[in-house]
Parts: C-alpha cells; structure tokens; sequence
C-alpha cells in the first residue's frame, strides 16, 4: 500500500499529528531503528505512521483513558480494530500496544530506544517528567520527538527549548521538537524540512 492511501485510512480517526506522518515514515526508513517508543496512543496516528515500514518494533504506551489536554475517552478498542485492519491491508506486523502509566511501564523497560516520541498530559512538569524517565534509554543517535511545542508553547515549547542538543521545531500540526545529540543526524532531517 502506498504510503498517501496509508496515511488516509488512519485519518479514519481525529489527530492533531496529521502534518507529521510522512516525517515519521521517512525518519523510520532512514534510521532503521529497532526501537521505536511513543508515548501517547490516542487513536493510533502516529504510532502506525512508526510502523508503517515494518522496520524495527514499535510500541505505543497509553493508558487509553484519555487526560485534561486529550479529552476523556477510551481508545483502546478502536486502535486495536485499526491495527487488524492494518495487519490484513498492509502485513503490519511490528508493532506492540502497551496499556498502562508511562512511569509504570519505565520501571520494567529493558530496551534501548532509537526514536522515542513524547506526547502525553502537556503540562511542564510532565512532560520533564517523561523526558527524564524514557531518555536514559536512549543512545548519542537518538532522535526524541516532541508533540505540540507551538500549541502548548509555556510548556512543552518552554521545555524543549530548554534541552541540550541538536534541535529542529517543525511548525505544522501543532509543532514537533526534534532532539538529537548527533549533529550528522540533526543535518539530515534538516534537509527535509
């Protein structure tokens, strides 16, 4: 399946991440990660984007219940319908949906983590929170995402701004920060954007 035809099936629920899913294909099929982590489901968007060229594995961690920035709503029944529908359309086959708190599912993370995308509750203190949690499993050529850094701009903007690093803030769709340490990477997306 084409990546555009893709990416309209999973537009068969609302995201505020529409702008960036070819970016997420696209650093996937560059990097080759073998672990992607994305932190904050809703109803899938970008963690099929991650997935989409079945490089790697790919997990999407959520407690499917929904917050204060999100709304209230349980997602999980719909993104696993999605995900069915994928597998048969598409062959998906690497990605895992983790239900739970993300600190709680920190305390048992054993893998290194090659793109780690942070988009939960979006107040300051929890995205430095999920940052200092999940980035001590990172590596020098990590690449870590970060959703709605012009949306929540004392925020997450304020946060990533703050951070060390190689940086990109990608203006569409609600911002995406992207952080490395590796200058060669932080170059190579730079040319696409």
């Amino acid at each position: 399946m084409e990546i555009n035809k893709y990416i309209d099936k999973l537009k068969k629920y609302p995201s505020a991440w529409l702008g960036h899913g070819l970016l997420a294909a696209q650093l996937v099929d560059e990097f080759k990660p073998n672990v992607v982590v994305d932190l904050g489901v809703d109803y899938g968007y970008s963690t099929f984007c991650f997935g989409y060229h079945n490089i790697g594995n790919v997990y999407g961690v959520d407690w499917f219940q929904g917050d204060q920035h999100a709304g209230s709503r349980d997602t999980y029944d719909r993104v696993i319908e999605l995900y069915e529908e994928l597998k048969k359309e598409h062959n998906l086959s690497n990605i895992e949906f983790i239900k739970g708190d993300f600190d709680e599912v920190a305390k048992t993370w054993d893998k290194q983590i090659d793109i780690l995308h942070i988009d939960g509750f979006h107040s300051y203190e929890a995205v430095k929170n999920d940052f200092e949690t999940w980035s001590k499993f990172c590596h020098d050529d990590s690449i870590i995402l970060f959703h709605d850094t012009l949306s929540f701009p004392n925020t997450v903007g304020t946060f990533f701004e703050e951070l060390d690093g190689f940086k990109i803030n990608k203006t569409d769709s609600f911002g995406l920060g992207i952080l490395t340490k590796s200058e060669t990477i932080h170059n190579k997306i730079s040319s696409w954007i």
